[in-house]
């Protein structure tokens, strides 16, 4: 009851800082999404590199000083998309970034002790995963033509996410034989993913009534791109997890785990959406 307890009073936190973040103001959540991609960053190294926190960086100083640079690139990133889709700024704002990345790679013909690759490859596949998925949400927040910020579709690709996960759940504990993906997630059941498709078809269709201006086909494809997106988003992570041998990402969030375990979804689903409104919605 006790495990129970936590984790319901940290999803209710989770779910309110979120939503206020994204409608109280753009600033609000340009604030809230630097942290979490900076906060996403530190995980991902975490994982990937075994550090052991204080120790680590005590033994290593070289290390602790590029995972605080990387994260810093990657809130960068982040805050460059949000200034560059809301019209702010042009494409200019990359530059550092850029730069940035060409340094990466300078720098690695220096590092004598590790393989210089490996160390390549790790940062522009955290560089891509975590601040690059992260900063999609930008381009889905502000309309493309008039640069307004408009939080609703981002929020909807939460809202379906937690539905999704709600009846996933539901279902999957209660009916779940087939294994989706046992050796990734053996938890994850067919029966599940059914489930939380359901329910998010049926919030689409609830929408489609309440918000007519979008067709509710969009809506059903709305949803079942975000499940489905975010199903695979899930995989990814946990087969991350599981290649570094560790149960969640980080105990940020008691009772949920990490920022990687609670954003895992959205990050994969976002880019999707981002596409099928530029296409189909907003051309």
């Amino acid at each position: 009851m006790k495990k129970l307890f936590v984790r319901t009073a940290t999803g209710i936190v989770y779910v309110a800082v979120i939503v206020l973040a994204m409608t109280l103001h753009p600033y609000a959540f340009l604030a809230l999404f630097m942290l979490v991609a900076g906060l996403s960053l530190h995980e991902f190294h975490t994982l990937i590199r075994h550090n052991n926190g204080t120790e680590a960086s005590a033994r290593h100083p070289e290390k602790s000083f590029s995972r605080w640079l990387e994260i810093a690139g990657g809130i960068y990133l982040f805050a460059a998309s949000f200034f560059y889709a809301s019209g702010k700024i042009s494409e200019i704002i990359y530059a550092p970034y850029l730069l940035f990345l060409i340094f990466i790679l300078i720098a690695g013909l220096y590092h004598k002790k590790e393989n210089p690759v490996n160390r390549w490859a790790m940062t522009f596949f955290s560089q891509f995963y975590c601040a690059g998925l992260f900063s999609m949400l930008n381009f889905v927040v502000f309309d493309p033509t008039n640069k307004t910020y408009h939080p609703y579709y981002g929020l909807f690709i939460f809202i379906f996410i937690w539905l999704n996960d709600t009846g996933a759940y539901l279902v999957g504990t209660t009916f779940g034989k087939r294994r989706m993906f046992p050796r990734v997630s053996p938890l994850k059941s067919w029966e599940g993913f059914a489930g939380g498709l359901v329910i998010a078809w049926m919030a689409a269709l609830t929408l489609a009534y309440f918000y007519p201006v979008v067709s509710w086909y969009h809506w059903i494809a709305f949803a079942t791109i975000i499940v489905l997106f975010g199903t695979w988003g899930d995989l990814v992570e946990s087969l991350i997890k599981r290649t570094y041998g560790v149960k969640d990402s980080g105990t940020l969030l008691p009772g949920h785990g990490g920022i990687l375990d609670r954003f895992d979804s959205m990050m994969l689903a976002t880019p999707v959406i981002w596409l099928y409104l530029r296409f189909f919605i907003q051309n």
